[in-house]
C-alpha cells in the first residue's frame, strides 16, 4: 500500500510537470512526439526501478556485497525533486489562473490574463528544474568523495598548557551501507592518518542500520591511527530502528551485538554512557561519550548522568554525543561542566554554500548548530559535517568532512 501511494504522488507530480511545460517544450522539437515519447519512457522506467529496488531491498540491505541501490535511488530522487521545485512556477501561474476566474464572475470587463506572463512562469519552471537537475548530478559525479579537512582551533578554558595544539581528528556519520567504494574509504583514511593525530573520535552513524554494512571496510577502518587511540560513539542509525525491527526481537539483539562486536574489531573504545580520562604524563582531561540522545521523535538511549557518574570535574571535559540537538536541550541545562560537545548527525545536509566568512544549508532551519563551531554561555559545541552520505549519494555546497580540531588553552 505505501508502495502504490509513493507511486500515485509521483506519477501526479509527472502529469502535472508535464501538462504544465509541454507547450514551451515542444517549440523547441520539430518533432513534438519525441519529447513525449523520451519523458514517459523515463518516467516509466524510473517507476519500474521502485518497484524491483522495493521488492529486493531486504535482501540486498543487509547483504556484504555492494551494490548500486544507492545511486538508483539517488537519481529517482534527484529526478523528482526537480520536477517537484520546477513546479513551483507552475502552481504559482495556476493560483494567478484560478485569481483570474474567480474575478471574472464579478467583473465581466475584467481583461485577458497576460499570456505572457504564463511563458514567463513555465520557463521558469523548465530553468529552476534544469538547474537543480544538473547540480545534483554534479553533485553525486564530484561531491560525493571530494573529502575535504576543516580546521578549528578550540580554546578550553584550564586545558593544560603542556597540551596545547593537542590534535583531534573529529569524524561523523559514515554511513557505510551507502559508502559503496572501499578505494575511496581507503582514501579517507589516508587523509586521516596523515595528520598524525593525538586522538581520533566517531561520532556515530557507522551504518544506515545492518552491521554488515561495514563488513567491507573493517580493514580500513582498522588502519585509522592515533597517538592516544581512537574513541567511538553511537548514532541514531546504529540501532537498526528504521527497519521497524522491534529491540525485544532476536534478530535486533543479534545486529546489536555483532555491531558492538565489529566497533571493537577494529579498535575503536566505544562509549556507551561512560568516560574515559586521557593523560599525558601528569596532564589529564575527559572523554564523556553518551549514547544517542535526539529532540523530536529520536531515540533517546543517551544518559548524561550516568556516562558523567565518575568524572572528575576538576579535568577539562570533552562530550561526544551523535546529535546536536543534545547540547542545548539536555547538556547546556545539566550542572556538569562540559566544556565541548562534539556531534555529527545534520550532514550539513549535503547541501548549502560554505565558503570562507558564510555558510548557509537548509538545515538550519532545523538545527541551529549544524556545522562547525558554536558558544553559548563560555560552553562549545563542534559539529561535523559528516564524511559519508544518505538518501542522496552526494554533497553539493556541504563537502565530507574530515574535521581537525587543535585545542588550546583559553587565556
Amino acid at each position: 500500500m505505501k508502495l502504490l501511494f509513493i507511486i500515485l504522488f509521483l506519477f501526479v507530480v509527472d502529469i502535472y510537470f508535464y501538462t504544465g511545460t509541454i507547450s514551451t517544450l515542444t517549440k523547441f522539437f520539430n518533432n513534438p512526439i519525441i519529447y513525449k515519447l523520451v519523458y514517459w519512457f523515463l518516467s516509466i522506467a524510473v517507476y519500474v526501478v521502485i518497484i524491483y529496488i522495493s521488492i529486493t531491498y531486504i535482501r540486498t540491505t543487509p547483504s556484504i556485497r555492494l551494490n548500486n541501490n544507492v545511486i538508483f535511488t539517488s537519481l529517482i530522487g534527484v529526478l523528482f525533486i526537480s520536477k517537484l521545485i520546477g513546479s513551483i512556477p507552475l502552481i504559482i501561474d495556476d493560483i494567478l489562473r484560478l485569481f483570474k476566474v474567480i474575478t471574472s464572475l464579478f467583473n465581466t470587463n475584467y481583461s485577458i490574463h497576460d499570456v505572457k506572463r504564463l511563458d514567463f512562469l513555465k520557463k521558469s519552471a523548465l530553468l529552476f528544474s534544469g538547474v537543480l537537475f544538473s547540480t545534483l548530478l554534479i553533485g553525486m559525479k564530484w561531491g560525493r568523495y571530494n573529502f575535504k579537512k576543516n580546521y578549528q582551533d578550540i580554546f578550553i578554558k584550564d586545558w593544560p598548557v603542556a597540551l596545547n595544539n593537542y590534535k583531534i581528528i573529529h569524524i561523523s556519520d559514515l554511513h557505510l551501507g551507502s559508502f559503496n567504494d572501499v578505494d575511496k574509504f581507503n582514501e579517507a583514511i589516508e587523509m586521516i592518518n596523515a595528520e598524525n593525530a593525538d586522538l581520533v573520535v566517531f561520532t556515530g552513524d557507522l551504518v544506515n542500520n545492518y552491521h554488515e554494512e561495514a563488513i567491507p571496510y573493517i580493514d580500513a577502518l582498522k588502519k585509522i591511527k592515533s597517538k592516544d587511540g581512537k574513541l567511538s560513539i553511537l548514532g541514531n542509525h546504529d540501532y537498526c530502528d528504521y527497519v521497524m525491527l522491534k529491540r525485544d526481537s532476536q534478530e535486533w539483539k543479534t545486529n546489536f551485538k555483532k555491531l558492538l562486536e565489529l566497533e571493537k574489531e577494529v579498535g575503536f573504545d566505544l562509549l556507551l554512557n561512560e568516560s574515559r580520562v586521557i593523560s599525558k604524563g601528569e596532564n589529564k582531561f575527559n572523554i564523556v561519550g553518551v549514547e544517542n540522545w535526539g529532540a523530536g521523535n529520536f531515540n533517546k538511549d543517551g544518559d548524561l548522568d550516568a556516562a558523567m557518574n565518575i568524572v572528575d570535574d576538576s579535568l577539562p571535559t570533552i562530550l561526544l554525543s551523535h546529535d546536536p540537538s543534545h547540547w542545548k536541550e539536555v547538556v547546556l541545562k545539566s550542572d556538569y561542566d562540559i566544556d565541548l560537545q562534539l556531534s555529527g548527525h545534520t550532514h550539513g545536509m549535503q547541501f548549502g554554500i560554505e565558503i570562507p566568512g558564510f555558510k548557509w544549508s537548509p538545515v538550519k532551519y532545523r538545527y541551529k548548530e549544524w556545522a562547525g563551531l558554536y558558544e553559548n554561555v563560555g560552553k562549545q559545541i563542534y559539529v561535523n559535517r559528516g564524511l559519508g552520505h544518505l538518501g542522496y549519494a552526494g554533497r553539493v555546497g556541504i563537502m565530507p568532512d574530515i574535521s581537525v580540531l587543535n585545542i588550546m588553552s583559553k587565556i
